[in-house]
């Protein structure tokens, strides 16, 4: 007996809508394999690695590889120097110049990419020099850094690159160059270009051999708000009577050029202007009289002043130190003439860093901040170091202690023990050169204080190199270094070995102490003695010393 029609076409429709069930189910997708260099991130962050040479011939492996690392080839550019320092023949000069005739019509295409940007012309370079599409190209807009070292005329030209990466500048170094035998007489710098109005992400600004008035340098200050090291070398600051008649300076070819044309723009100067965010001013070879305009600098760096400052300038600028600029506690100097430090010293409320060259004036006026001094860095190794116990004596607050040369004898420096140290409780880092103290005696103190010496690669090279030509293992023949070394200790004399006790005892009481340096290499204390050992030996350091 056959079915109902209504029944069959019910099924019929409950099949239809099964298989329609079955058929929306989509299979999940085979997985693909991914090479992790395929990645963007991934490769970029590889890149970062590599040498410019390896990354271009990365960019040219495949698509996915020249879209991320073309940008890195491209990323630190340095123009003006040769391609290659070797000396060239013919086929090479011509190689050498196809070359740059490649980048010439790149730069336009990946110019964009430059972050980093050193601009250094090189006379024997001038045949295949990029410097003129560099400064013209409208794609380079994005720089981070530039680095330009000029030849006189160029000012203007340079002044347009800068005007073009205004919105991107983070440090900018202007260096003009001009051998001394070519400067005309009563030369005083390259003129100011006209500075962009605006740079609010430029940072650290490098300015060389340039000649500007103050209304020029108020406009630079008041375009770079967010300025926080300001290094001006061999710098003219036109007086007031030099700005009186800008004809005549505009003219003057001592100052290499015209005025800007943003200067008539200016009107007078702002008096009242201060920058707020200028913490470090570094000056070289000459003092620039500018503080009135810097009242937030904590950091005072002088370079190569090699020659004697005339005493009525080195008094205005200290008179103007302690009116404009009461923050200042810091103070370095390299290269330095050391006749005007004590002056200067003299002059700041108080000195917690210092680093560089010294003199015995200079030490006795540093001695004056010895209640706020925490840094003192002399470890120029060209000069003798004054006094170096009296710093570790009376300063309570010193933290970092650099010594370079000096004649502290033993004798001295026990004797310096006995009167205790002020820093004993502050004291992390020490630098000290005791005269006569020997590296077996060194090592031996180093062993007590279970002191670990520095990594350092070269003379693990050396003993590796040394126990590889004998017949010996590198273990058996440091394992023969250590035992030496432990005869030459105990052969010490008694003096020395008074010393060694002695001092060891008085340097584990110095609980702060990461890191000791006596002439030597750098050690660590990473790994100090238990708080009971640390009384112990105090007891001891006091009963030896009475």
């Amino acid at each position: 007996m056959m079915g109902s029609p209504t029944l069959h076409a019910d099924k019929l429709k409950a099949a239809e809508l099964a298989m329609s069930a079955v058929s929306s189910i989509t299979t999940p997708p085979l997985p693909v394999s991914v090479k992790a260099l395929d990645i963007p991130e991934i490769a970029s962050l590889v890149g970062q690695h590599l040498s410019k040479i390896d990354l271009a011939s990365c960019a040219l492996v495949a698509h996915i590889w020249f879209q991320v690392f073309t940008p890195l080839v491209w990323k630190s550019i340095e123009a003006g120097r040769p391609i290659s320092s070797r000396h060239h023949d013919h086929n090479d000069r011509d190689d050498t110049h196809r070359s740059s005739t490649h980048h010439r019509l790149s730069l336009s295409k990946y110019g964009a990419f430059i972050r980093t940007l050193a601009i250094i012309p090189e006379p024997e370079n001038t045949a295949v020099s990029d410097l003129d599409l560099i400064f013209e190209c409208p794609a380079v807009n994005s720089l981070v850094q530039l680095t330009v070292n000029l030849e006189r005329g160029a000012s203007d030209t340079v002044g347009g690159v800068v005007r073009r990466n205004q919105d991107t500048l983070r440090l900018l170094k202007l260096v003009f160059q001009m051998d001394k035998r070519q400067r005309p007489p009563g030369w005083l710098g390259e003129r100011m270009f006209e500075f962009p109005t605006v740079a609010p992400c430029l940072q650290s600004l490098f300015l060389e051999y340039w000649c500007m008035s103050k209304r020029e340098l108020v406009l630079i200050l008041k375009g770079c708000l967010n300025l926080k090291l300001l290094s001006f070398g061999n710098i003219t600051i036109l007086d007031r009577e030099d700005e009186a008649d800008e004809q005549a300076v505009g003219d003057n070819d001592n100052c290499g050029g015209a005025h800007p044309s943003n200067k008539d723009i200016l009107g007078d100067t702002d008096e009242d202007f201060q920058h707020q965010s200028i913490e470090t001013f570094r000056m070289c070879s000459r003092l620039c009289p500018i503080l009135e305009y810097l009242p937030k600098i904590k950091l005072l760096e002088f370079y190569r002043f090699d020659r004697q400052i005339k005493d009525e300038e080195l008094e205005r600028f200290c008179a103007s130190l302690r009116t404009h600029c009461p923050d200042i506690q810091d103070i370095w100097a390299y290269g330095f003439e050391c006749s005007m430090l004590p002056a200067i010293l003299d002059s700041l409320p108080r000195l917690v860093n210092f680093r560089g060259s010294s003199d015995l004036p200079t030490v006795l006026s540093m001695l004056d901040h010895a209640l706020t001094l925490e840094e003192a860095n002399l470890s120029d190794y060209t000069e003798r170091t004054f006094l170096p116990l009296q710093f570790l004596e009376s300063c309570p607050r010193l933290r970092t202690f650099w010594t370079g040369h000096s004649l502290t004898t033993m004798d001295e420096v026990q004797h310096s023990l006995k009167r205790g140290w002020a820093c004993q409780l502050t004291l992390e880092e020490l630098r000290l050169s005791i005269f006569k103290l020997t590296p077996v005696l060194i090592e031996a103190i180093m062993q007590e204080l279970n002191a670990e010496r520095a990594t350092d690669s070269r003379q693990q090279r050396a003993s590796r190199l040394l126990a590889a030509r004998g017949d010996v293992t590198l273990e058996e023949y440091e394992r023969q270094k250590e035992q030496q070394l432990q005869d030459a200790i105990l052969a010490l004399s008694p003096e020395q070995q008074v010393f060694r006790r002695q001092f060891t005892a008085f340097l584990v009481t110095l609980d702060k102490l990461k890191r000791l340096n006596f002439g030597t290499g750098w050690y660590s204390l990473a790994r100090r003695l238990p708080s009971a050992a640390v009384a112990a030996a105090a007891a001891s350091s006091s009963s030896s010393l009475s």
